[in-house]
C-alpha cells in the first residue's frame, strides 16, 4: 500500500533540550566562542550589539520552549481529566470488591467494553483467528469445538499429523496424555497441546475408545484449490486471504495458464476476507501498475492503492460471490470488474467497507480495531450495500440437497458465460 503524505508530529522533549544546552556549557563551547571573539578587534558598540542579540535569541528560545511545555502539560491535564473517572472507579473496585481480582482480566474486560462501543469489527480475537490468517502453524492440524461439555474435532486439515494417524471429524477427545478433558474448555485444551511436543489423544468414536500418538508439525493451511475444466476454462476457489494465499494463487494461475487456459472462474463464495496485502498481490497478477485497485479513507485523506503488476490479462474472467463474500473478496471482485471488465455472478455480497488493524497487548491478547474505510477503484463505498452482481442468481434446491459442482447452478452459469463468448 502506498503511504500518505502526512508527516508525524515532532515531539520536543524539554529535558533533552536542557541537556543539550548544559552539555554545551560543560564542553566550553560558549567559552570557546568568547575566546574566538577576543581574537577580533571589534568596537565597543559592536560588542554591546552582539551581547544584546545573543540575549534576545536566548529569550525567544526560552519563550518557545516554555510555550511547548505549557502545551504538553495542558494536553496531559486534559487527558487526565477524561480518564480520571475511570481510574477512580478502577481503584474503588480493586479496594472494595469482596473477593480476589485478576487485574489483567479486569483491564481486558474494560478494553473489550471500549471496543464493543465502536463497531461490529473492533474486537478481541482468539488464537485461531491469527493462525488462520497466518496460513500455517505448528500443531496437530485439528480444529475443536464443544457441545454438552464434550470437546470434539470439528475439522482436520489435509496432510496434518491428525490426518496421518487416522483421526476423524466428530471424534470426541476424552483424554490428553491419559489426563481427562472433563471440565476443560476448548481454550484449555489448545493451551495444553501448545505446551506439549509428543501428544497422546484418547478419543471416543461410536462408543469405542481409541488412542493415537501424535507429534506436532508445521501445518500449512490450503486456502486455494484449482483445476482445469472443460474447454480449457480454469477454476480457482479462494477460501480466504491468508499470508500464504498469494503464493498458492500464483502457483494455481501459472499452472492453468501453462495448460492453455482460455477463460477463468474465480470462486470467492463464503470468503470472508483476510490480509489486504494478499489481495493486493493477487490483483497485481492481473493488472499493470497504471491501475488503481482500491482506495482508503481515514479522518484526513483519501489514498489510492495501485497495482504493482506488469501486464493486463486478456482472457475473460468470471467472479462467483454470495452474501458471505466480504471485505478483501469485495476488493478483488470490484477491482477486476471496474479495471478488467470481469463478470460477476451470484448474490449481492456482504458489504464490509472498512479496514481493521491488529494490536497486541502483552499478556492479555490481540484485538483488531477499525482504522479506515476502503473504496472501490472507482471510489465507491460499498459498506452495508455490497456489490451487486451482473447476473443475480441463488443456488438451486438441487445444490442444497447435493452440494457438488454438478448441481451448482451459479458455477454452471459462469461456465456457460465463458463458453459462449466470442
Amino acid at each position: 500500500m502506498k503511504k500518505g503524505n502526512l508527516k508525524p508530529k515532532k515531539n520536543i522533549n524539554i529535558e533533552d533540550v536542557d541537556l543539550k544546552i548544559t552539555d554545551g556549557i560543560e564542553n566550553n563551547k560558549i567559552s570557546n566562542c568568547e575566546s574566538e571573539y577576543d581574537k577580533n578587534n571589534y568596537t565597543l558598540f559592536e560588542k554591546i550589539l552582539l551581547i544584546v542579540i545573543v540575549a534576545l535569541v536566548f529569550s525567544l528560545f526560552g519563550y518557545f520552549i516554555g510555550k511547548k511545555a505549557n502545551f504538553a502539560n495542558e494536553s496531559y491535564s486534559t487527558a487526565s481529566k477524561e480518564l480520571q473517572k475511570f481510574i477512580e472507579e478502577y481503584n474503588y473496585i480493586l479496594s472494595n470488591y469482596y473477593d480476589d481480582i485478576d487485574e489483567e482480566e479486569l483491564i481486558s474486560s474494560a478494553i473489550d467494553g471500549m471496543l464493543t462501543s465502536l463497531d461490529d469489527y473492533s474486537e478481541f480475537v482468539d488464537d485461531n483467528f491469527s493462525i488462520v490468517l497466518e496460513g500455517e502453524y505448528e500443531g496437530l492440524g485439528i480444529s475443536v469445538s464443544s457441545n454438552d461439555n464434550e470437546i470434539f474435532i470439528s475439522q482436520i486439515y489435509p496432510n496434518s499429523p491428525a490426518e496421518k494417524v487416522g483421526l476423524k471429524q466428530n471424534d470426541i477427545i476424552i483424554k490428553i496424555n491419559d489426563e481427562s478433558t472433563q471440565n476443560l474448555t476448548t481454550t484449555d485444551l489448545v493451551d495444553r497441546i501448545s505446551n506439549l511436543e509428543n501428544i497422546k489423544l484418547t478419543i471416543l468414536r461410536n462408543n469405542e475408545e481409541l488412542s493415537f500418538e501424535l507429534k506436532k508439525e508445521i501445518v500449512v493451511l490450503d486456502s486455494v484449490h484449482w483445476e482445469m475444466k472443460e474447454e480449457n476454462i480454469g477454476y480457482i476457489k479462494v477460501d480466504l486471504f491468508a499470508n500464504n494465499t498469494y503464493e498458492q494463487f500464483k502457483k494455481a494461475l501459472k499452472d492453468l495458464e501453462n495448460n492453455n487456459m482460455k477463460g477463468l472462474i474465480i470462486d470467492l463464495r463464503d470468503n470472508g476476507g483476510g490480509h489486504l496485502l494478499a489481495v493486493e498481490n493477487i490483483l497485481s497478477l492481473f493488472l499493470n501498475e497504471t491501475h488503481v485497485i482500491y482506495q482508503t479513507q481515514d479522518k484526513e485523506t483519501v489514498e489510492k492503492v495501485y497495482s504493482t503488476g506488469n501486464d493486463d490479462k486478456t482472457y475473460p474472467i468470471v467472479i462467483l460471490q454470495n452474501k458471505a463474500s466480504a471485505s478483501a473478496s469485495e476488493i478483488m471482485a470490484s477491482a477486476l470488474r471496474e479495471q478488467l471488465s470481469a463478470y460477476i455472478i451470484g448474490n449481492v455480497s456482504y458489504g464490509k467497507g472498512t479496514i481493521q488493524s491488529m494490536q497486541t497487548i502483552p499478556d492479555i491478547g490481540n484485538y483488531k480495531i477499525t482504522t479506515k474505510k476502503w473504496l472501490t477503484s472507482n471510489g465507491i463505498w460499498i459498506n452495508e450495500t455490497g456489490i451487486v452482481p451482473d447476473l443475480e442468481i441463488s443456488l438451486s434446491e438441487d445444490y442444497k440437497k447435493d452440494p457438488s459442482l454438478n448441481n451448482d447452478n451459479q458455477y454452471i452459469e459462469a461456465l456457460n458465460y465463458l463458453k459462449n463468448r466470442d
